[in-house]
């Protein structure tokens, strides 16, 4: 098990401290392409607004392995 660290970087920027355990990267984008849908849910009901350059930076010890942009989660048409 690795542990990732998921930034998120939307009106706000918020750093995640602990982490979470995973299998492999893999299951990391995995969770991270449900929490960028749900965060780019919440940023309409709260802001009335989606900006799909707003992104889910996910990281491990070494640092960056993966980026999710609400862009990447959601269509708009």
């Amino acid at each position: 098990m690795t542990r990732y660290y998921f930034h998120l970087y939307n009106d706000e920027i918020t750093h995640d401290e602990e982490g979470m355990e995973l299998a492999d990267l893999d299951a990391a984008r995995e969770w991270g392409r449900r929490e960028v849908q749900y965060q780019a849910a919440e940023s309409v009901k709260a802001h009335g607004h989606l900006i799909l350059s707003h992104r889910l930076v996910i990281c491990d010890a070494g640092g960056e392995v993966a980026t999710i942009t609400f862009g990447d989660v959601v269509r708009v048409g």
